[in-house]
């Protein structure tokens, strides 16, 4: 990219062509590195595994919506335009966390920007919620789980020109147009751009989560292992005593048997003995 800038930089025309995507790009790169320290928060990690409790979506609400509110104060001018990435910070939530994060998430974020005014005012107040409304829609579509991420780029794609045509629709002709024309190519090269970058971010820490949930399952294994094994070695220890103990018995009731067998061997012949007496008389 950066070869390429410098070719199209010898010329004015090459300025102008590059310096919006630019731009958006240095404003791209501020709100991941936001939103990479906010999917630290033990709610983010909770909602990644699939945690639906009241305390993790209020966790999410409150960060998402701090982003979405971030993102409407910082804009880029492109073209004479300021340009933001709330509808991406908005779409992610809702695709990540459902109509209980998107939906909220959408409506502070939408309410905040209406509140700053402008022309565009209404048409992007709209469109946040929307994108929070979407969003939530197409989790729910989708089983709670996160798009792949060329499903969640055309996503973007799409979703960045149905807000181009609602600000053309919302705000006074011809100044909507004109808006819509200046940012629509970066503002969507930008949230395409980002929703890639989200997605493949978030893939690496599903994998990081489960590796630590699997680490943490081997050692609570290991440990009943452990504990068996010393069960194991206790009460092979009393088995080995049982035997002889049974062995010694076992010798005792031979010698008994043996000696059982020769008092009656003495009875029989006393008694032989007794006959032959009786015999004799």
């Amino acid at each position: 990219m950066s070869l390429t800038i410098s070719y199209f930089n010898r010329s004015n025309q090459g300025e102008s062509l590059w310096a919006p995507f630019i731009e958006m790009f240095k404003m791209l790169s501020v709100v991941l590195i936001i939103t990479y320290v906010a999917t630290k928060s033990k709610s983010f990690k909770s909602l990644v595994k699939g945690d639906r409790s009241l305390k993790t979506i209020i966790g999410q609400v409150i960060i998402c919506s701090i982003l979405g509110v971030l993102a409407s104060y910082f804009t880029m001018d492109v073209n004479g335009v300021p340009a933001n990435s709330r509808g991406l910070i908005v779409m992610i939530s809702a695709l990540l966390g459902g109509p209980y994060v998107g939906i909220p998430v959408g409506l502070i974020s939408g309410i905040c920007r209406y509140n700053m005014g402008g022309p565009t005012a209404l048409a992007c107040c709209v469109a946040t919620i929307l994108a929070g409304i979407i969003g939530s829609l197409i989790n729910r579509w989708n089983n709670g789980e996160f798009l792949k991420p060329y499903k969640a780029a055309l996503l973007m794609f799409l979703f960045c020109g149905f807000e181009m045509w609602i600000v053309c629709v919302l705000t006074p002709w011809p100044e909507g147009l004109f808006i819509a024309n200046a940012v629509y190519a970066p503002m969507t090269f930008a949230a395409v751009l980002g929703m890639l970058l989200f997605t493949m971010f978030l893939g690496e820490k599903k994998e990081e989560i489960t590796g630590e949930e699997l680490k943490k399952a081997v050692d609570a294994n290991a440990d009943k292992i452990s504990v068996n094994s010393d069960i194991i070695d206790i009460n092979t220890d009393r088995i080995i005593e049982i035997s002889w103990e049974l062995k010694e018995y076992k010798n005792r009731a031979e010698e008994s048997e043996k000696e059982l067998k020769d008092y009656k061997d003495k009875v029989d012949a006393l008694e032989q003995q007794l006959d032959d007496i009786k015999n004799k008389l």
